[in-house]
């Protein structure tokens, strides 16, 4: 007797390319989505290869899958929601790939589906005198099509894109890619790049639509909800620091430009990213890294522990450590541990809890002033003491004992349940403990310094917060006179309790009472700040190519700040609050199937840091930002995608870097206005590519800043492209791995103005090559295949060098002469890597 598998599917609608006709009538059950809906019918299948060894020990298996059926009945999408592990869920997946249907119809109209199915391994009986049975499921009696009335609770694909700029990439495809560090995840989202602009475990610099977004002051990132950005922060407001993610637990990276979320607050204004992490694995995984020139060392193992079909769950642990090309090592250690496990407790409902640990210490190279450098410049005079071969090497360290530590707990728990037929529920909680001691060194000559310090103005930044906060969402589908409708309602709320602590330093001391100017810390004192945010939005589709989306959001953010030392320099004391309501427009129209056209409006905001309002340096809590947007996006072909935007953001305050306390202030209004370019393409998950260019204007808009014609906004990218292409194509027993990528941003001003210093652009290439044979896979990626001298992060700063003299009168320290400074980029680093599955 033949072994056998059940196939059975519950599918809804996804609206993803064409909409519900006008004028159809509801379900009688009241579930709009199910109405006059034909159910995909599976015409072509290729049937599972029974795992070897499971079909040795006759193990029997159901794997959950989850599936995306286009338009022209092709599977674009396809995830396992139940493994079965013992290969069976690589076995299912495979297949169901391949599977081609008579597409799901909607009032006659092919449109796109998502499909659930249950795919089931049953080994035969095997009498004594039976042979061995074939090695693939036989039949196609063997199927049933079932259509049920909604999903079961899982997290799906993507959404609806409703905006040109919206993006999502999947792990398959992360995995492709050459990656050094693990803040490269960020450069699968288009038009956002980011960059080490000091070296070791420090935050990374961002940017995105001409913002120079420094460590995430306008630009939100959350970890499946969990929002990153850290308000008030020692090291600078939105303060976002990645390295706490190991990026093979990471499911998808989805981002949304400019401020028309009505779910995303705080930060939201030049754009949001979120990370969705994993609750299991199609497959476990050990993985090793080496690259010797660099001292580049990385162990991470992923598995997925099965407990029968009510659980999901994968665990992760990683270490690491780097010295990177510099002559001080930044002798960087890092270990993280992941866990999260999702427990189904009926077909409607599921809840997960998920808990990330991270810890690491390091030395930072530090920015090093272009004037003294090597062979390097920027348009100012040398300094005599570096000229000609007293000049340092780009890989020194003007302070070496720069550097830092910190670690991060987290714990979240969340509950979802599909109430009924119209109604849906999501709620999230979480809290999470951090700490960061860090020591920059900018060079600056602060007037108050004391006699006898070496170089500049080193500090030690230190902050310890505890921070919790909790979401509830609810989703409501259901239909007025003939239109569909889904309206989204929500509450968020976050409070932050921190610690924090400003010192002027050397060498790591601290230089507290050593005169009349520091009789103390610079700040020592207590922040507890909470935001509250209320959001509503409601999606129409008043005809099959019209779609609106309109929505807003109120926020209300409150602060308390206490000094806690009577010799602070800073005594800053107070409260703070304010509140803001942001309004949120969409308007979407789809000519034919295949082309999108977008409008959008939004009102956001990003918060200062609650010490610069109580002291005086911003006159609020919330800076409102106002976005516009037009753009397009046609899929000609199967797997193609090609989109343009224009963009306009207004904001009624800048946030900028104030580099004697390594911090950021509040400046003046901004405009910033340009284009964005997109195309992605992936085919048959054999090749995978993604282009984006960006150019921006971007100027300072107050009255002050024209007047004196300082417009010009520091470190704001101008123009930047990128381009990346992945493929996996079997031969035989084998599949061969590669991988390209180039990104490159053009040279931008360094201050503003009137006559800025200019930051050099760059072009870097970098090159992957692999195969993998059966459960094994060996690899080596080349990043910066030209060698490139590039200036990785770049700042203007009046930097004073050792053996420089200090200045006499407040005027020459006024008038110190600025200079840029860079932190340089990796040289040509050839890294190897082997992986092995099970």
């Amino acid at each position: 007797m033949r072994k056998r598998a059940v196939l059975v599917t519950g599918i809804w609608l996804l609206s993803l390319s064409v909409p519900r006709l006008a004028g159809a009538q509801p379900a009688p059950n009241g579930d709009a989505a199910a109405e006059h809906l034909t159910p995909p019918e599976v015409r072509t299948r290729v049937e599972a290869t029974y795992p070897p060894e499971a079909l040795r020990d006759r193990l029997e298996g159901t794997v959950g899958l989850e599936v995306v059926v286009d338009e022209g009945g092709h599977v674009v999408f396809a995830h396992v929601v139940q493994p079965a592990g013992h290969g069976f869920d690589e076995a299912a997946l495979a297949a169901v790939r391949q599977f081609v249907f008579a597409p799901a119809r909607q009032d006659g109209v092919a449109v796109r589906s998502k499909v659930q199915l249950a795919y089931e391994f049953h080994p035969p009986p095997l009498p004594s005198t039976a042979p061995p049975p074939v090695a693939t499921q036989q039949g196609p009696d063997q199927s049933t099509l079932v259509v049920a009335e909604r999903t079961v609770a899982v997290i799906g694909a993507p959404p609806e894109r409703d905006a040109s700029s919206e993006s999502s990439t999947a792990r398959e495809e992360m995995l492709l890619l050459p990656r050094y560090r693990a803040e490269g995840m960020l450069d699968v989202v288009p038009g956002l790049f980011s960059v080490q602009h000091a070296g070791g475990g420090k935050a990374q610099q961002d940017f995105a639509r001409g913002f120079n977004l420094d460590h995430g002051t306008d630009m939100a990132f959350f970890v499946d909800g969990v929002p990153v950005n850290a308000v008030s922060h020692a090291h600078g407001q939105g303060y976002t620091d990645l390295h706490f993610l190991i990026p093979e637990t990471v499911e998808r990276v989805d981002s949304r430009m400019g401020p028309y979320s009505a779910d995303v607050g705080d930060f939201g204004t030049a754009g949001n990213v979120t990370f969705r992490m994993v609750d299991h694995v199609p497959e476990s995984l050990a993985r090793v890294e080496w690259a010797p020139s660099t001292g580049h060392d990385r162990f991470v193992v992923v598995e997925s522990p099965d407990f029968g079909d009510r659980w999901r769950m994968a665990v992760a642990a990683e270490a690491f450590k780097e010295d990177g090309p510099f002559i001080h090592p930044e002798n960087y250690r890092r270990l993280n541990a992941y866990a999260k496990v999702t427990r189904v407790l009926d077909e409607r409902s599921e809840l997960s809890f998920m808990v990330q640990a991270y810890g690491g210490s390091w030395n930072m190279s530090g920015v090093l002033p272009a004037h003294a450098v090597c062979g390097e410049g920027d348009g100012t005079p040398t300094p005599p003491q570096y000229a000609g071969s007293h000049c340092i090497s780009r890989w020194d360290s003007i302070d070496p004992t720069q550097g830092g530590e910190a670690q991060r707990i987290a714990a979240v728990t969340e509950y979802r349940r599909q109430m009924d037929a119209r109604w849906d529920v999501d709620a999230m909680a979480y809290v999470l403990r951090s700490n960061l001691q860090l020591f920059p060194n900018d060079g600056i000559d602060a007037p108050f310094q004391p006699d006898g310090v070496l170089y500049g103005s080193q500090v030690e930044q230190d902050d310890t917060r505890t921070q919790s906060g909790a979401t509830l969402r609810l989703t409501d589908r259901t239909e007025v006179a003939g239109i569909p409708l889904r309206t989204t309602m929500g509450l968020q709320v976050r409070n932050d309790d921190i610690e924090s602590q400003l010192h002027r330093t050397q060498a790591r001391h601290r230089l507290d009472g050593v005169d009349a100017n520091i009789p103390g810390p610079i700040y020592d004192g207590h922040i507890d700040e909470t935001e509250a945010g209320a959001f509503v939005e409601t999606e129409a589709r008043p005809a099959p190519w019209l779609r609106f989306i309109l929505g807003a959001r109120v926020d209300e953010v409150d602060a308390a700040v206490n000094n806690e030392s009577p010799t602070a320099v800073d005594k800053a004391s107070g409260y703070a609050g304010a509140s803001q309501l942001s309004p949120k427009a969409t308007a979407v129209v789809s000519p034919v199937r295949a082309w999108d056209l977008f409008a959008k409006y939004g009102r956001g905001f990003h918060t200062n840091d609650a010490r610069t309002l109580v002291e005086g340096a911003a006159t609020t809590l919330v800076v409102p930002a106002r976005g516009y947007e037009v753009g397009t996006t046609v899929r000609p072909v199967r797997g193609l995608s090609l989109s343009a935007t224009g963009f306009l953001i207004d904001l009624d305050s800048e946030l900028t870097i104030d580099g004697d306390t390594a911090s950021t202030s509040p400046s003046g209004q901004t405009r910033r206005y340009g284009i964005e370019l997109t195309g992605h393409y992936m085919f048959d998950r054999r090749v995978y590519a993604e282009i984006a260019f960006t150019a921006a204007h971007s100027r300072y808009t107050d009255a002050v800043d024209v007047a004196a014609g300082t417009v010009y906004l520091p470190d704001a990218p101008i123009r930047t492209f990128s381009a990346t292409l992945g493929a996996r194509q079997p031969v035989g027993q084998v599949t061969l791995l590669g991988s390209a990528s180039v990104r490159s941003m053009s040279d931008r001003y360094g201050d503003s103005g009137p006559t800025p210093l200019v930051e050099t652009g760059w072009t870097i290439v970098n090159l992957g090559a692999g195969a993998r044979w059966r459960f094994l896979e060996l690899g080596a990626d080349v990043f910066n295949v030209a060698d490139t001298a590039w200036r990785e992060g770049q700042f203007e700063v009046g930097a004073r060098l050792p053996n420089q003299p200090k200045p006499t009168t407040p005027a020459q320290a006024q008038n110190w002469p600025a200079g840029i400074s860079f932190t340089p980029g990796l040289p040509r680093t050839a890294m190897l890597h082997a992986t092995v599955y099970w």
